[in-house]
């Protein structure tokens, strides 16, 4: 008897289960959403007690509670007495009657945008983590051969990009839109050697940016030339230094 005694003394002991929170507001959040309550007319007696019942559970299983939970058990308390309390008969418009509840509820919120927005991003890093990146490969020797004086390396045509920026000033917006890609290195790669094959003679490397005005154009086509280079499919010629580059396509 004093086995079973024990046995049932020691499950009583484990009969909840409590999840994980990140702080009040997060424990405030699931019992809203739990009890499928209007965030914006929060029942302050029933949430009080649920919030109270809870920390309540965490001392019974010898959890430690933070300050900021007691702060907020402190802050739900004395909105519930405000409500409860009889108020003054003063005559005032409903619209400019103050909610005792208000700052609660902004950062509530507050919190809850900040949720969404790491789900959000946690869903996107997954996502990304499925993805493999390929180590970067060294230029072909048919390629390395065509450089002349070793000007035509990555830092080189790095340099000559940036010349490039400066000779052309692009529009810079206040703000940028982040959307799907305008330009697509595929598309790019496919396009370059095309004009580089119908080519007869080299083309100067500045006049591959003729007719692009925008900053993700100019980039895109100079990853589509590099990636070319490293296909061994077009060669970069610089016969003097800081002189002209000039590229042309390899059959």
């Amino acid at each position: 008897m004093k086995h079973e005694s024990r046995q049932l003394e020691t499950s009583s002991k484990l009969t909840f289960k409590l999840d994980v929170f990140e702080g009040p507001l997060d424990l405030l959040l699931h019992l809203i959403k739990q009890n499928k309550m209007d965030i914006y007319d929060i029942p302050m007696v029933e949430i009080t007690s649920q919030y109270i019942e809870y920390l309540h559970r965490m001392r019974v299983l010898s959890l430690d509670i933070a300050g900021e939970y007691l702060v907020m058990a402190a802050t739900l308390i004395n909105i519930k007495s405000k409500m409860l309390l009889p108020q003054r008969p003063i005559i005032v418009e409903p619209e400019q009657q103050e909610d005792p509840r208000a700052e609660l509820v902004q950062q509530l919120l507050t919190h809850q945008c900040y949720q969404v927005v790491s789900e959000q991003l946690d869903e996107l890093a997954h996502l990304r983590a499925k993805h493999y990146t390929r180590d970067q490969e060294d230029i072909p020797p048919e390629i390395q051969a065509d450089h002349l004086h070793g000007h035509g390396d990555a830092e080189k045509m790095q340099q000559a990009l940036v010349r490039l920026f400066n000779k052309r000033r692009f529009r810079k917006a206040a703000f940028r839109r982040v959307s799907k890609e305008k330009y697509t290195l595929k598309e790019e790669v496919d396009r370059l050697k095309k004009q580089l094959q119908k080519a007869e003679e080299p083309i100067n490397f500045e006049q591959l940016f003729e007719g692009q005005f925008e900053l993700e154009h100019v980039v895109t086509t100079f990853l589509a030339l590099l990636e070319l280079m490293k296909r061994g499919s077009a060669a970069v010629v610089q016969t003097e230094v800081l002189g002209p580059i000039w590229v042309r396509g390899v059959a």
